[in-house]
């Protein structure tokens, strides 16, 4: 639990490697990267509401997860809400049927994993409980800005601790008082000011100077972005490799993670890039037992670099590598964003913020886990976005060596990425006596800015003020202008510390303030002559019709306004049905509307300008109150006849129970969705992992996009109320509407004619229903024009 102290909201700045990795989330292109998602499956069932009450008592108990991350001025920081209530997330299938029952768990966990965060609004870690038939498993994601793997191991065993206890109906019994983590951020900005790291930082200065990221040649031209599209493979290094790896740490005294380090520094080393290497390692930054204990993120990247010669032998390598390992276990406390900013400019271009490789040691990490005596077992990571070309984490279990590699699929393809891995291996389990020069290996290698040296000039682009103060400070920051108005300021070897001084230069030329979390969305000289010239460049106004075509034809012409939520392309199996020669048109909401009157106004307004003038008027569930909204508001014998299918009456409803309103949005895509609990938005992802199981895929973007304007507009029909009554015929299709909703339908109109259809609300859009719905439309038509 919480104490006392903390009842109040607290706000601390975030630690320095918090700051630089909220700078490097709002450069990535998929934001999940920085989530850390745990797919665990368990041995068998967990109750549901045990878990609920462990995973409040967690939140109860750390603050990190009870902490929200902002910039709302120049500094990021840190926002303790001291009580936080975090539902458990709950998917249940009980029959997957034909859904292949491995592909819909991993599909669901990243989906999980690829939900936004708001880092704004706490919490920032979820926790769901899923089950497929017999199979259970939970996943657990958080952002890494506020727990790193340690803490997030530290996070499961009181998770198992609260279960346990709550099994047993008593209150939890752990072993300490956790510490406040703002209480550790809150020192670790207290001593950026001292001169407690200053010996770290001259240390690191000396060791990298002259120093240059490296990386595996791409095998594409692609650039490498944050957040990047990506994938997550396991390998197992083979028996010589372990045997290798024993015989290494027995001979130097080096631990495993040097021995890895030692044979990635070959591999690159022999693969073209020269005998200086340099490769980013995480390290647990935890040497301390107040550390140790501490739940959240403390991790820090360290450089580890090498010198490989030809005669080394690998017993060389190795050593230095121990060596470089012990160093940088003794400097590791100094953030890397500190020391970053202390290395000379020409450095900081070669090194990289973002370094391309990362190898790390993940040792106890992700092992022994269960939820009291519910064993957990920890599955490959459901990444679909890279955070660095690669990134590689080791581990070990009974004697046997482990790797996850996470890499970049837009520059690599899986032989390169399985070539690297190979690679690894047979530097392990080679002779400690090889020389390095008699290592062949299939990897090549090479310096991470190899690529961007300026040697042309800057190509042509328009002329103004704005483009002259843009090529100036890029040239002071970047060393030359920039080639072309299109290129990446982080490819042309840009990092975080140089855009926040070219943000402040362009103020300082211009008097502008460029926004600068807004211009990483497109980190080019274009976008930023853009906003600084107030986006005055920008063409046209954007705007479109809202009229669509969906079949031409020379008789008939009826127009149709989709549902809520819904689109032109719903009414298909209709269109498909009516005789060859109908017309058929739609209208399809651009821009948000406010209301039912508002949307029929415009869909009337863009069809009076396209000098459209349709025969029959109709729509589907909400899109049926849209379409008699706008022969209402037609002039007097202008009114043209309408089709009503399935739309309640237009006499005011109260708002439909979330839960329901999912369950009929859902029910549109599909007849089989799981039992879910959990935010609407949440449920989406499920929705998009099942329907691209049962193969149908629907991107959640997608989804997500129309649920919030189903829910709009279920809530725009709601409030509709119009009781005016119209000289004009009507077809009233019923399904889920009721007899008394049909009644009130036909009162309103000259010549009602109902058709009650057997099929539920979404089937009327479908199969044989659609076309019975197809032939009434077709014999209403005629009747109409006779």
């Amino acid at each position: 639990m919480h104490t006392d102290v903390e009842r109040a909201t607290v706000t601390a700045a975030a630690t320095p490697t918090q700051e630089a990795m909220w700078w490097l989330h709002q450069r990535a292109k998929n934001k999940s990267v920085y989530h850390i998602t745990w797919r665990l499956a368990a041995e068998r069932a967990i109750d549901p509401a045990t878990l609920a009450t462990a995973w409040q008592c967690v939140v109860d108990r750390h603050d990190v997860v009870r902490t929200s991350v902002s910039r709302p001025g120049e500094d990021v920081l840190l926002r303790v809400q001291p009580e936080l209530h975090a539902p458990v997330r709950r998917v249940e299938v009980d029959d997957p049927g034909d859904v292949d029952t491995d592909v819909l768990l991993r599909l669901i966990a990243e989906e999980a994993q690829q939900q936004p965060m708001a880092l704004e609004h706490a919490p920032l870690a979820r926790l769901a409980a899923v089950r497929v038939g017999d199979r259970h498993e939970l996943v657990l994601t958080v952002h890494h800005l506020i727990l790193d793997g340690w803490g997030l191991q530290l996070v499961m065993e009181d998770l198992s601790t609260a279960y346990a206890a709550a099994v047993a109906g008593r209150e939890p019994e752990f072993a300490t008082e956790p510490e406040p983590f703002h209480h550790y951020a809150t020192g670790q900005r207290e001593t950026a000011t001292s001169t407690r790291w200053a010996d770290d930082v001259e240390y690191w200065r000396g060791r990298l100077a002259g120093a240059a990221a490296t990386t595996v040649a791409a095998t594409t031209d692609a650039e490498f972005v944050p957040g990047a599209p990506g994938v997550v493979f396991r390998h197992t290094f083979s028996e010589a490799a372990a045997a290798g790896i024993a015989a290494l740490t027995t001979s130097t005294f080096a631990t495993p993670f040097a021995v890895f380090q030692a044979a990635m520094h070959i591999v690159l080393a022999r693969g073209g890039a020269g005998p200086d290497v340099t490769i980013g390692t995480e390290m647990a930054n935890r040497m301390t037992p107040r550390e140790q204990g501490l739940v959240g993120y403390l991790a820090n990247l360290c450089l580890s670099r090498a010198h490989v010669a030809a005669t080394d032998r690998v017993l060389d390598v190795v050593t230095a590598a121990r060596d470089d390992a012990w160093a940088m276990l003794t400097h590791q406390s100094a953030p890397y964003p500190f020391v970053f900013g202390a290395l000379p400019e020409e450095t900081r271009r070669t090194l990289t913020d973002d370094c391309p490789v990362g190898l790390s040691h993940l040792g106890p990490i992700g092992t022994g886990l269960a939820l009291g005596d519910v064993g957990l077992t920890l599955l490959p990571s459901p990444n679909r976005a890279a955070r660095a070309d690669f990134s590689i984490s080791t581990w070990e279990v009974d004697g046997t060596y482990h790797a996850e590699v996470e890499y970049h699929t837009g520059r690599y393809d899986q032989v390169t990425a399985q070539a690297l891995l190979t690679d690894l291996d047979a530097v392990l389990a080679a002779d400690p006596e090889q020389l390095v020069g008699s290592i062949q290996v299939r990897t090549r290698s090479t310096p991470a800015r190899a690529g961007h040296v300026h040697e042309t000039a800057a190509a042509a682009h328009p002329e103004s003020a704005a483009w002259r103060h843009v090529d100036a400070v890029w040239s002071d920051l970047l060393g030359a202008p920039p080639e072309g108005p299109d290129v990446d300021f982080f490819a042309a070897g840009g990092n975080s510390l140089l855009l926040l001084r070219l943000s402040a230069a362009l103020e300082e030329a211009t008097g502008v303030v460029v926004d600068a979390v807004e211009w990483l969305a497109e980190p080019t000289p274009r976008a930023l002559v853009s906003l600084l010239a107030g986006n005055e460049d920008e063409p046209g106004d954007g705007t479109t019709t809202t009229t669509v075509v969906l079949r031409e034809g020379t008789g008939p012409h009826l127009h149709l306004v989709p549902g809520a939520g819904g689109s032109p392309s719903d009414f298909r199996a209709i269109v498909e049905a009516l005789p060859a020669h109908w017309r058929v048109t739609a209208s399809r909401e651009q821009e948000p509307a406010t209301s039912v009157r508002d949307m029929a106004r415009r869909f009337a307004a863009d069809l009076a300008a396209e000098g459209i003038e349709p025969d029959l008027l109709g729509g589907w569930s909400m899109g049926g109150l849209v379409a008699y909204e706008m022969a209402c508001e037609l002039p007097l014998g202008a009114a043209k006849p309408l089709v009503l299918l399935d739309s309640p009456p237009p006499v005011g409803y109260s708002p439909t129970p979330e839960g329901e309103l999912f369950d009929t949005f859902a029910a549109a895509f599909t007849t089989g969705l799981p039992v879910l609990a959990g935010e609407p938005e949440f449920r989406v992802r499920v929705l998009a992992a099942w329907l691209a199981a049962s193969g149908q895929p629907i991107p959640a973007e997608t989804l997500e996009e129309r649920w919030r304007a189903y829910t709009r507009h279920a809530g725009m029909g709601e409030a509709y109320v119009r009781a005016a009554e119209l000289p004009v015929a009507a077809l009233i299709v019923g399904a889920d509407l009721r007899p008394s909703e049909c009644e009130e339908w036909a009162g309103r109109f000259r010549g009602p004619s109902v058709l009650m259809v057997d099929t539920d609300h979404h089937g009327v859009l479908r199969d044989e229903a659609a076309r019975e719905v197809a032939a009434a439309i077709a014999g209403f038509g005629l009747r109409d024009a006779a």
